[in-house]
This record gives C-alpha cells, sequence and structure tokens, in this order.
C-alpha cells in the first residue's frame, strides 16, 4: 500500500505538473523559433539567453515539483523520471554544467534503465549545445550497445542526426533520421522530419530521392506553412524530361501565386521561380523573379535578404558586374538577420565589394577630372555644355516620371481599399532595377537631400518644419505660444511648389571648380590613382579571383607609373599571375626583370628560393637567441663581448627579418665604444640601409638626440676650436657630394693603407656641399700629418680620374667634433693654416 501510494501521488502530482511544463517549454520553442525554409531546417529548433529567461517561471515551477517528487516520495519508480525533468529544465535554462551532472547522476544512480537511458540522449544533446562533440560521441557509441525502448531509440537517433548535422556530415545525418522517421508516431513530427530527410537528398543532387520524401510530408498532413514550402521544393526537384514538364511547372507556379491562402507567401514564390529559371539557364528571367520578390516582401527581412543576395550572387558570380553587386549586398546586410549561418561570408563579401567599388571609382573619377584638366578652354567649355544638356535631359524626364507615379498613386489610392499595400510597393521603384528601397540606396538619398535643401535649405529636424514660424520660433516674447493657425499654409510652403516645378540647371562654373588647377593637384589625383590601382589589382587576384583583370590592372600601373613605390612587387605579383594563366612568356618577362633590377629585393629572393621565408623565419629565431646574449652583455657594460657576439650572429644568419635588429644594437654598442662621429654616421647608414625596418622611427630619435647632445656640448665650451694638438688626430679628405665619388674614395682610400693597419676608413656628410672621407685615428699628431703630405703627393683626384673640388687636412678629435657640429669648415680651415702650416 505504501507503495503504492507514492508511486501514484509522485506520478499524477509533482512529477505530473513537472512534465506539464517541460511539454509547455518545448512547444513554446517550436511554435516561436523563426523556421528557415531557405536552409536545411535544424532538426531540434534552437533557442537562446532570451528565450530561455522568458522560461524562468516555469523552468523555476518545475524543479521545484520535480524535487517535491524526490523529497517526499523517496523509493517510488518515478524518482529517476524526476531526476531527469530537473537536468532538462536544467538544460532549457541554458544551465549546461548543472544539466549534465544531472543526467551524469541518473545514469549512475538510478534503477530504472528506460529513465537512465532517456537520461544518456538528453546529455548527448547537451553535450552537442555545449560545443562537446568529443564527449557526444562517447555517449552515444556506448549507447549502441545498450537495448532502448522506441521513445528512447527514436531520439537517440534524433540527437545522432543533429550531432552530425551541427558537424556537416549530412550522409550520416540522413542515415540517422531515416531510422528515426520509422519510430515516429505523430503526424506532425514525421512531416517535418520527412522534410528534412528531403532537404537534405536535395542539396546532395538526389533529386528523385529528395521527391519521394517531400511526397511523404504531405502524406502527413503537415501544417500549412510546411505544406506550402513542400510543395515549392517539390517543384524544383521534378525530373524534366520534356520541354512540356517545365512549361507545368511554371504553371503551378502561377497557380500557387493565385490563391489567395498564398498571399503572405507571394516572396517566397517569386523567389523559388527565380530559382527554377536561374537552374535552367534564364538569368534575365530569374533576375526578373527576384526582384518580384523583394517587392512582395513586406514583414519577411529573411526572405527579402535571401532575394536580394541571390541578385547579388548572380552580379557577382555570374555577370561579374561587382558595382551592381555591391548595391545588392549592401541591401542585403540591411535586412539580413544576423542569426543566419553564411553572415560573416556575406558581410565579408559586401566588404570587399565596397573596397573595390572605392577604388573602382577613385580611378575613373581622377582620370576622367584629368582628362577634362587637359583640354584647352574652348574644348572643355563644348564638352561641359554638352555633358550639362543630356544631365538636365535626363533630369527632367525623371521629374516627368515621378509626377506620373505620384498620379498613379494618389489614383490607386482613391480607387482601392487596399492602397496603403500598393503604395508601399510603389515606393522605391525609380531605384535601381525596382530592386533597392528607396533608403537603401546612398544615390538616391543623397541625391533626396540635396533636392530637400534647394527647396526647403537646411532646416532643422523639428515639429512644424515646414512653417517660417516653427518650433523654434513659435513663441512670443513672454514664452507664451503665438496664435498662429497650425494648419495656415506658410509663404514658404507656397512658395515650395513653385520651386519643385522650377527647371532644372547645372552650374558651369561649379564643375570647373571641381577640376584639377594647379601642377600639385594633378599629382595629388595621380597618388591616389597609384595606390588605387594598386589595391584593385590586390582585390581582383586575392578577393575576386579575377586573374586576367589583376594582370591588366598591375601592367597598367606598371606602366604607368614606373616609379611607383609597389614596382618591385608589380612585378613579383605578374610573374606569379602570369604563371597561373600559363602565359609563360610573359611571366618569365617579369622574374627577369626583377631579378636584374632588384636583385637584393625580398620577392628576387623568394623566386630564387621559395623556401626563403620559411628558412628566413628559422634564422631568424635563431638570430634571436644570439641577440638576446649580446643585449645581456651590453646591458653589463660588457661591450668587447657583445660586439663578438653581433658580429658572430651577423656572420652566420645575414638574411632574415630580424637582421635590422641586431644591426641597430651594434649601432648601440659602437655608441658606447667608439666616438659620437662613427655612431651618427652609423645611425644615418642605418636608416638609408632598412628605409622599410619597423626600428626607423627609434632610429630617428637616436639621430636627433645626439645631434642635440652634440649642440649642448658645443655650447657649453664657449670656444670654437682648441689649441691642444698634441692629441690623437683624424685625417680628412673633403669632396663635393657625388655618388660615384662615394663609392670610388673608400676604395681607393683602402690602398694607401696597410692591411695590419688600425685604422677605420668612413664616409660621412658634412653640409649640403660637402662630404668627406674620414681616417681615423692617429694617436700622434706627427703620423697624421705624414699621412697627409702622402696623400698630397699621390693626387687622388687623379688616381680616380675626377675632377672637381678636392681639399684635406688633419683635425684632432675633440675639434673634429666641434666642427661636424657647428659645420664652419672656412673657421677650421683657417685655423688649420694658422696652426699647421706655419
Amino acid at each position: 500500500m505504501s507503495n503504492s501510494y507514492h508511486n501514484m501521488t509522485a506520478h499524477y502530482n509533482a512529477y505530473f505538473i513537472a512534465l506539464e511544463h517541460i511539454k509547455a517549454i518545448e512547444t513554446s520553442i517550436e511554435d516561436q523559433y523563426d523556421w528557415n525554409y531557405n536552409l536545411i531546417l535544424p532538426i531540434f529548433p534552437q533557442f537562446d539567453s532570451t528565450s530561455a529567461s522568458a522560461f524562468t517561471p516555469q523552468i523555476e515551477d518545475c524543479v521545484e515539483k520535480a524535487s517535491l517528487a524526490i523529497q517526499r516520495h523517496k523509493g517510488s519508480k518515478w524518482e529517476d523520471d524526476s531526476y531527469v525533468l530537473v537536468g532538462k529544465a536544467r538544460f532549457y535554462s541554458l544551465d549546461y554544467q548543472n544539466a549534465v551532472e544531472t543526467f551524469k547522476y541518473v545514469n549512475t544512480k538510478g534503477e530504472d534503465d528506460n529513465a537512465k537511458h532517456e537520461a544518456l540522449v538528453a546529455l548527448m544533446r547537451t553535450f552537442v549545445e555545449y560545443k562537446e562533440s568529443n564527449n557526444a560521441i562517447a555517449v552515444s557509441d556506448y549507447l549502441k550497445k545498450e537495448k532502448l525502448n522506441k521513445k528512447n531509440l527514436k531520439n537517440l537517433y534524433l540527437t545522432r542526426g543533429y550531432l552530425h548535422q551541427k558537424g556537416g556530415d549530412y550522409n550520416n545525418m540522413v542515415q540517422n533520421l531515416i531510422q528515426a522517421e520509422a519510430l515516429i508516431t505523430n503526424f506532425k513530427e514525421r512531416a517535418r522530419i520527412n522534410f528534412i530527410i528531403g532537404q537534405v537528398y536535395q542539396s546532395l543532387g538526389f533529386d528523385g530521392e529528395a521527391y519521394a520524401y517531400y511526397r511523404q510530408t504531405l502524406k502527413n498532413n503537415p501544417p500549412y506553412e510546411l505544406s506550402f514550402y513542400t510543395k515549392l521544393n517539390m517543384a524544383q526537384v521534378t525530373q524534366l524530361a520534356k520541354s512540356n514538364d517545365a512549361k507545368k511547372i511554371r504553371k503551378y507556379f502561377r497557380k500557387l501565386l493565385k490563391d489567395r491562402k498564398n498571399e503572405e507567401f507571394k516572396d517566397k514564390i517569386y523567389y523559388e521561380m527565380a530559382k527554377f529559371e536561374v537552374r535552367h539557364g534564364y538569368l534575365d528571367q530569374g533576375i526578373a523573379y527576384y526582384n518580384l520578390s523583394v517587392r512582395s516582401s513586406i514583414n519577411n527581412n529573411r526572405q527579402k535578404a535571401h532575394s536580394y543576395l541571390s541578385l547579388g550572387k548572380i552580379y557577382y558570380d555570374s555577370l561579374a558586374k561587382y558595382k551592381i553587386a555591391k548595391l545588392y549586398y549592401d541591401s542585403t546586410l540591411s535586412v539580413l538577420p544576423k542569426d543566419e549561418l553564411d553572415y560573416a561570408e556575406i558581410e565579408a563579401r559586401q566588404k570587399v565589394l565596397e573596397n573595390f567599388v572605392k577604388q573602382y571609382t577613385i580611378i575613373q573619377v581622377n582620370d576622367s577630372l584629368l582628362y577634362l584638366a587637359s583640354l584647352s578652354k574652348d574644348s572643355l567649355d563644348r564638352f561641359l555644355t554638352d555633358h550639362i544638356t543630356k544631365a538636365e535631359a535626363i533630369e527632367k524626364e525623371r521629374r516627368e516620371e515621378e509626377k506620373k507615379r505620384k498620379r498613379n498613386a494618389a489614383r490607386l489610392a482613391a480607387n482601392s481599399s487596399n492602397s496603403f499595400d500598393q503604395t508601399n510597393r510603389d515606393i522605391g521603384s525609380n531605384n535601381f532595377e525596382g530592386a533597392i528601397w528607396y533608403f537603401y540606396n546612398p544615390a538616391a538619398v543623397s541625391k533626396g537631400k540635396s533636392d530637400f535643401k534647394r527647396v526647403w535649405g537646411d532646416r532643422t529636424l523639428e515639429d512644424n518644419w515646414r512653417r517660417s514660424n516653427s518650433s523654434s520660433n513659435s513663441s512670443n516674447e513672454d514664452g507664451s505660444p503665438k496664435g498662429d493657425d497650425e494648419n495656415e499654409e506658410s509663404e514658404d510652403t507656397k512658395g515650395a511648389k513653385g520651386k519643385e516645378d522650377e527647371e532644372f540647371k547645372i552650374d558651369k562654373s561649379a564643375l570647373i571648380a571641381t577640376l584639377p588647377q594647379t601642377e600639385e593637384d594633378k599629382q595629388k589625383l595621380l597618388d591616389e590613382i597609384e595606390e588605387a590601382s594598386y589595391q584593385l589589382g590586390n582585390i581582383y587576384n586575392f578577393d575576386l579571383d579575377e586573374k586576367d583583370n589583376s594582370a591588366e590592372t598591375f601592367v597598367n600601373l606598371f606602366e604607368r607609373f614606373p616609379a611607383s613605390e609597389y614596382r618591385h612587387e608589380v612585378m613579383y605579383l605578374l610573374y606569379i599571375i602570369y604563371g597561373d594563366l600559363n602565359n609563360i612568356p610573359k611571366s618569365e618577362y617579369y622574374k627577369n626583370l626583377l631579378l636584374g633590377e632588384a636583385p637584393e629585393s625580398i620577392y628576387a629572393k623568394i623566386i630564387i628560393n621559395p623556401n626563403y621565408r620559411a628558412e628566413s623565419q628559422a634564422a631568424s629565431e635563431k638570430l634571436k637567441k644570439v641577440y638576446y646574449e649580446a643585449y645581456a652583455s651590453y646591458q653589463a657594460g660588457d661591450y668587447l663581448q657583445a660586439m663578438n657576439l653581433i658580429n658572430d650572429g651577423l656572420r652566420n644568419y645575414p638574411d632574415n627579418d630580424f637582421v635590422d635588429n641586431m644591426a641597430l644594437l651594434k649601432i648601440l654598442v659602437q655608441g658606447k665604444s667608439e666616438s659620437i662621429y662613427k655612431y651618427q654616421y652609423e645611425l644615418n647608414n642605418f636608416i638609408k640601409t632598412y628605409s622599410e625596418s619597423e626600428l626607423l622611427p627609434y632610429a630617428n630619435s637616436l639621430v636627433s638626440a645626439s645631434e642635440k647632445y652634440q649642440i649642448n656640448m658645443v655650447n657649453s665650451t664657449k670656444a670654437k676650436f682648441i689649441n691642444d694638438l698634441e692629441k690623437p688626430h683624424f685625417f680628412i679628405f673633403m669632396y663635393q657630394p657625388d655618388q660615384e665619388l662615394s663609392d670610388a674614395l673608400p676604395q681607393y682610400f683602402k690602398t694607401l693603407i696597410n692591411d695590419d693597419s688600425h685604422l677605420k676608413i668612413g664616409n660621412l656628410i658634412l653640409d649640403e656641399t660637402n662630404s668627406m672621407i674620414l681616417i681615423s685615428e692617429f694617436e700622434l699628431r706627427k703620423t697624421a700629418e705624414d699621412f697627409n703630405q702622402l696623400v698630397e703627393a699621390e693626387n687622388p683626384a687623379e688616381k680616380i680620374n675626377k675632377t672637381g673640388k678636392f681639399f684635406n687636412f688633419v683635425i684632432t678629435k675633440d675639434n673634429f667634433n666641434i666642427l661636424y657640429q657647428t659645420k664652419e669648415l672656412d673657421t677650421y680651415l683657417k685655423f688649420y693654416r694658422k696652426n699647421y702650416q706655419q
């Protein structure tokens, strides 16, 4: 008696109420879910935190009632089932972790096998939603060994199918759904599963199997919406053996359009008609139907977005009209729900097209402006006159069409009880192909703003904006409202109607003002064309995979801008692109041109060694280890050890992405161990050698800091040149700046220095008119003067076969620092003649 009491009371009181809550939650999720029939339907309707929060009262009461069944009726045969309900309540509240623990508890502590199997199937789905597919697979494998009742077996097959659907494995998904379908007794559920199986087969190209399962869907008396989409899909997969079959399908579509029950589905019918026509090669008819679908979509943004997207794909993939495709992708994103699976991909393509149109427009507009600027005054005047005449005629025609549209709309509104619907359909009909709503068309909106300002002026958005005395100007001095009748027509309003009918005129002088007037203006436009051409070539190459257009764009850039900063990169890209196009002669031409012109560029190195980047990365990692050791020695003040490590590193790993870091560290060490002039020379050389290095700003700051230090040092001495001459000396050979001399003189002076000499040769720029060869350093004044006399006897200008202004002298290290900072060469030469040549 006791067991019977607890079993009955637990079952028909607490457990029953908790179960009803779970059923209500599941029904609510299914009813509220926005089924997207353009995609394969999910096996289980999806829900999120917003939906879960709406179920909070039911979930809390479910847990409470199920807990009563557990606590007050311990040992009843409904205890395990109550725990399962608690787990499901946790699942629908998105508390996956506690749901997992509850289902595991039932499996380990429960006594009812059916309840344990139900818990494991629910656990498997929880793992799927929790994105723990490996754990879900483990549960699935375990259940293969168990003997399940029909209900649990059906749910297991559905959950396995859901797992495979999430993983994109449609083959295994459909196999599990077929097994589940045989066990489903609910007609509505069976119809939906048959429809999903048909969708999968249709997506895989098995039209015959898809058609069979769509027929099974209809046999299960599905809800009208599912029935409607099933019939549409059946038309798509019908085998067309004869031309009459296509006519039958088109007739069937027209029949659906005429059915009043399908009024709200017209957008979908047109959409499927478009797909049918495109599938059979009638692109123009397909485009027309997609446009009709857009116009028919009133409250279904998801369907409207798919129609826009299909048009965008046609213009993108089939017609390669990217400017038009961009407009359709813009419209798609304006209405596409963000929960669409392909939202990120669609957004990425839209951004590509947006960038394409931007770069393409820059080239077109700037070229046009430059062309017009190159015309003579008379030719320009004739061109603009013709342009203005055509533009004004087009605008006049547009205004006439607009008047007709408004008259027709007014007549329809007066004669039709459905005027509001008709007006909505007419909105934007004069926009691009009738497919883009006015406010989604940037060009139309921009023109509308201009027309408004022309008629009404630049007015603030506020009540009664048409009136000369609007809300911002509608009170007396005491703050009380003025007594004007709100419906009274203002002077502005009366005049506006007349202004709308004014003849449209374009100001020629305003057009001329937009043309580039100076060489600087023209160069700016050319720079923009150069950059846009480079970007456009890359878009064609990498984003649109249009190799021919990419090659054409890059060739135009290469020939039009021979000194472009992208020249070497463009050579490399053309070498690759023409190779992909199997145009070997052109590919080899740009390869040889690059190797001959820039053999040390990274692009040339990649051609010579395709593994250059990988090898460079490996060398960089090894050089980094040496760098850290050298830097530690530098910080510790052991400059000799640091320099040895740096030289070894640069010798062993000379060509990689990290070498600029090591080269700059070497200069920092030299700054500590050698003279400041040497430090500045090496810094300037670094800036020239590593012009694209990320360390360039830091190197420039070091140059500025050292120059500032020298200025302060010279200013603090309050003297020009120091008369203490019995110190180490430098030898200086001055010449006018010349690249050939800069290369030849160091090689010449090496011949005058013994190989085992400690002397070093440097090449410095003193000012705009004087460069110098510096040889350092001579320990004694006499040895420096002897070397100076040797150079005078050798006559370097004659040896290197160059004419120009040359002279040489010696100078102490301290005086050189003063000379290098002050640039007062003439002053030092007077000092030199007085103190050295007497």
